[in-house]
């Protein structure tokens, strides 16, 4: 069934690659017409893991609000999640939530102007919630740029400026990232958050990443 639903076009031309499908839905909406097939697929345990994550990411880019709590509760689960290293980079480093960030993200073209946004808002502050914990690459700094995310972003980022474990991926770096998205929303906590970080991270790279709310010091 997931042939038909994310790996063929309108006209049953097949394509190597899902996302080829998600994204057409924007200009093509069509596409939505898979939503309940998708459903379905989610549904189904007997389903790999793979088909029904696809499911999910093909839900939550199209706005369908009812999945949209299944990725928060994919976020709570965290590294807990069976989906953890399903997905990864050349590096071995997991794709799975970077890609439900996206997904989310890309779901509010749809569920604004349908309903829907509430349950999304939701889901971002779960996953945003995870941003000292999990590498997100790029996709949560995206996603998390919304004004109701501002309190979300600004408890991830206290709480993961004083924190001393090691981390699999560079914890400061993306810290420094949302923070920059919360200049855009409430510039005090950034800048007195963006101080803190410097304090701990003086790289080069750090500097360069809070430009946007501190002055750069050589």
């Amino acid at each position: 069934m997931i042939r038909q639903l994310l790996f063929e076009d309108l006209d049953g031309g097949f394509t190597a690659d899902p996302e080829t499908v998600i994204d057409a839905a924007a200009a093509d909406h069509r596409y939505l017409d898979r939503v309940p097939g998708l459903r379905a697929v989610l549904a189904d345990t007997a389903t790999g893991r793979y088909h029904r994550f696809l499911a999910v990411q093909a839900l939550a880019s199209w706005g369908h609000a009812p999945v949209y709590p299944v990725v928060a509760a994919t976020a709570e689960a965290g590294r807990r999640s069976p989906w953890l290293g399903m997905l990864t980079d050349h590096a071995g480093r997991d794709r799975t939530f970077p890609e439900l960030a996206a997904a989310v993200a890309e779901g509010r073209r749809f569920t604004v102007p349908t309903g829907g946004e509430e349950a999304r808002i939701e889901a971002l502050t779960a996953l945003v919630g995870l941003g000292d914990e999990l590498f997100f690459d790029w996709q949560l700094a995206y996603a998390a740029d919304e004004p109701a995310l501002a309190d979300a972003l600004a408890v991830t980022v206290d709480r993961g400026v004083d924190r001393s474990d090691e981390a699999d991926f560079d914890r400061v770096l993306q810290l420094a990232d949302l923070c920059a998205v919360l200049a855009r929303h409430d510039r005090p906590r950034a800048v007195e958050l963006a101080e803190r970080l410097l304090r701990k991270d003086f790289r080069l790279t750090v500097r360069t990443h809070l430009c946007p709310v501190v002055p750069f010091r050589a």
